[in-house]
């Protein structure tokens, strides 16, 4: 392999592999892909249903922990990322959310130019090929494809029936004109497949000259010299090797690893650096300060016989089912195992909803069984709901100068007393939809949080009990003009020559939803950025227009 490269880009998940796809559509640039973990070849990457089994398991993950959370009576929470290509797009839910567009309007308020919503919509459409087809809010040719879950075991029907009873109105796209309302799933995924960023971007660009891409490379450091990123070096088959960039060097490693590598390489904060033994080449105190992620929780109901996914695990049904996926990619382990968005706003004068509810046709701790042997499956409904605009903000640290340790965490879940108040809402308006008919009929009684948990106070203590996070950290690396700010909006390292970030640690907050196509569009945007070049703005109101005049 030759040593020098135009740009190198560091991890291939969601944004990453965008970015480097889309600069090697130049056959004069030459680009090098570096990713910490393997290819994506294990068919559960691929098989919908199959990602729970991922994302907790060994199957090309980081399984990091936070530090033990005040906010959460002290317990440590597991975090599973992507590490393989593809990155968290690679094993994440699959949930094609982009958010509400007052997230990248308030980007654009901040000083942030680009970043408004009107000019993002472009990116949002240029990354997707949606199931709706072309359209003004939606793209219809590219290279993530995106599909509705659809099928009698997801259990929409009744779902919708007791949305609309609740006074939750229907949504045909939460990701166009308006987001509020209950909507049936989108997924990134099709013809029973998942659509990763790995095999919407990287596989179609494999065999172009000008892209190498290299795994099982963990990127140890970024070589600076004069003010200058001029150089990664990265551990491959136990060996040290260097690799220079002759234009720049654009990290994606998202919210936990980005600033993990500037740290590493003497980028942060200058006196926990030098209390590693690292030399502080760039003080930027910015670094790893400013975590954000959406608190979850999740609320049960035991069933009524035997409707939804659970049956399909039991062991012979689920052999069967697992062949027809291999053979036709039908059936039931097509579905992602979620049935519907429910967006929602809990208090009067907000701009946009407050709450997401996602429902799914299965309990959370699902697992195969087998009929006659041990105790019988438990029938059970789940819905995960959170808190879409937290206050809280935590931190990522170097654990050591080890590149192979992993990074320090901590969410600092609730720090901010307005989010638990947010989320005791979220319960409240769980519960009011489950309570409805005909769900009412179909349930025989609440699993999560179950009896005795009424009151504002034992909800809050359960909160605290029972919260987890909804694996769309963000933050770390933020945009900005301020003295905190890591990175301006060009995406460019303050102080520093020839070094970009792109992935979801620049965005200033979380946006309203899930965060894998808003980590796409960055990726997208950020090769533009690098190539000197931008797609023209596309207004909202005008698209709206357009819809309703259609």
């Amino acid at each position: 392999m030759k040593g020098e490269f135009d740009y190198i880009v560091v991890g291939s998940g969601s944004a990453g592999a965008a970015l480097a796809a889309r600069l090697s559509e130049d056959p004069a640039i030459s680009v090098l892909l570096l990713e910490a973990g393997p290819r994506d070849r294990h068919p559960f990457q691929l098989m919908p249903l199959a990602f729970p089994k991922v994302a907790w398991g060994n199957i090309g993950t980081w399984q990091y922990k936070s530090e033990p959370e005040p906010g959460l009576q002290g317990r440590s929470l597991d975090i599973p990322r992507g590490r393989t290509l593809g990155g968290t797009s690679s094993i994440n839910a699959m949930i094609a959310i982009r958010g509400h567009r007052r997230d990248y309007d308030r980007w654009s308020e901040m000083g942030l130019k680009g970043w408004s919503y009107a000019e993002l919509l472009p990116y949002f459409k240029r990354l997707e090929s949606s199931w709706r087809g072309a359209g003004p809010f939606h793209g219809g040719d590219g290279p993530v494809k995106i599909s509705r879950m659809q099928g009698a075991d997801l259990l929409w029907e009744p779902l919708l029936a007791a949305a609309l009873a609740a006074g939750i109105p229907f949504c045909a796209d939460p990701n166009g004109a308006e987001q509020d309302g209950i909507a049936q799933m989108e997924a990134t995924a099709s013809g029973g497949v998942r659509s990763s960023s790995a095999r919407a971007y990287l596989y179609p660009a494999m065999q172009r000259a000008n892209l190498t891409i290299l795994t099982n490379a963990l990127t140890c450091r970024i070589v600076l010299a004069n003010g200058r990123a001029t150089s990664v070096q990265y551990r491959q088959r136990g060996q040290l090797q260097t690799a220079h960039a002759a234009r720049e060097i654009i990290v994606c490693g998202g919210a936990y690893n980005s600033p993990h590598l500037l740290m590493l390489s003497g980028i942060g904060p200058a006196d926990e650096l030098r209390a590693l033994g690292i030399d502080a080449l760039h003080d930027l105190p910015g670094v790893g300060r400013n975590l954000s992620d959406h608190p979850n929780i999740l609320n049960e109901y035991e069933l009524v016989g035997t409707p939804g996914l659970t049956r399909h695990l039991r062991m012979d049904r689920a052999t069967l089912a697992v062949a027809r996926w291999m053979l036709t990619k039908g059936g039931p382990f097509a579905y992602t195992g979620t049935t519907a968005n429910v967006f929602a706003r809990t208090l009067e004068g907000l701009d946009q909803p407050d709450i997401q509810m996602m429902s799914l046709p299965i309990g959370n701790s699902a697992e195969l069984w087998f009929p006659g042997i041990g105790k019988p499956p438990v029938y059970r409904l789940a819905v995960r709901t959170g808190y879409l605009q937290p206050k809280s903000r935590g931190w990522v640290k170097l654990r050591s100068a080890d590149p192979a340790d992993a990074p320090r965490i901590l969410l600092n879940m609730f720090d901010d007393p307005a989010d638990l108040d947010a989320m005791v809402r979220a319960v409240k308006l769980s519960r009011s939809v489950y309570a409805q008919q005909p769900l009412r009929d179909m349930i025989r009684r609440e699993v999560l949080p179950g009896p005795g948990t009424d009151s504002e106070a034992d909800l809050k203590e359960h909160l605290r009990r029972n919260a987890g996070h909804r694996s769309h950290p963000v933050g770390t690396c933020r945009m900005g003009h301020d003295a905190a700010a890591v990175v301006d909006d060009q995406l460019r390292v303050r102080g520093i020559e020839g070094l970009r970030i792109a992935d979801a640690s620049v965005m200033p907050d979380v946006p309203s939803g899930n965060t894998n196509l808003p980590s796409m569009m960055v990726g997208e945007r950020a090769a533009d950025l690098v190539l000197g070049r931008q797609l023209p703005p596309e207004p909202y109101e005008r698209a709206l227009a357009e819809m309703q005049q259609g």
